[in-house]
């Protein structure tokens, strides 16, 4: 064998070699790149699984939020409704003839010299003729403070102070026949 021969065999055999080592490095890209592809695929079915997550979460929350504003509105309309119908009431006695009236301050003295005996009675000025034998003052409201003859001891019968009182106990059912 010659050196030209003992070289072609070399090179015969690099070249399978090199062939070979290229078989592998190929299919090992190969390999690799089909791993990445499917992380890359995983990953991108993950993100997309996450954005639709997050997007239904802030669907829900979007319609949370704005069912908790209408049922907001409609409470603090609801609220307004019935503040109106005490300011209605108020006006409509405020409104009324002075008889009414008149009656109203008697009932309101009556019930309130049932807590205190002999009881001076003070009426508003705007008021004081329609409730003979009571004192008048600058109350600033309609109806009548009752108070024992040495002041230790006051019922404030008002119409403010009254509709406040009952305000408590009437607002549900006020509602209810409002908005049954």
């Amino acid at each position: 064998m010659t050196i030209k021969d003992i070289e072609g065999e070399i090179k015969k055999e690099g070249s399978k070699e090199i062939e070979r080592i290229n078989k592998i490095a190929d299919n090992n890209v190969k390999i690799i790149e089909e791993a990445i592809e499917k992380h890359a695929k995983n990953e991108a079915e993950k993100v997309r699984k996450e954005s639709e997550n997050k997007a239904e979460l802030m669907r829900r929350q979007i319609i949370a939020d704005a069912n908790i504003r209408g049922k907001q509105m409609i409470e603090t309309r609801k609220n307004k409704l019935i503040d109106q119908v005490f300011d209605n009431t108020k006006m409509q006695i405020l409104g009324s003839e002075d008889k009414e009236k008149k009656e109203i301050l008697q009932v309101l003295a009556e019930t309130g010299k049932k807590s205190i005996k002999d009881a001076e009675i003070i009426v508003d000025k705007k008021y004081a003729n329609l409730l003979k034998g009571a004192k008048s003052q600058d109350l600033g409201d309609f109806g009548v403070v009752l108070q024992s003859k040495d002041g230790k001891v006051k019922v404030v019968n008002t119409l403010n102070t009254r509709l406040k009182q009952m305000e408590t106990d009437l607002r549900p059912r006020v509602a209810e026949i409002l908005f049954a």
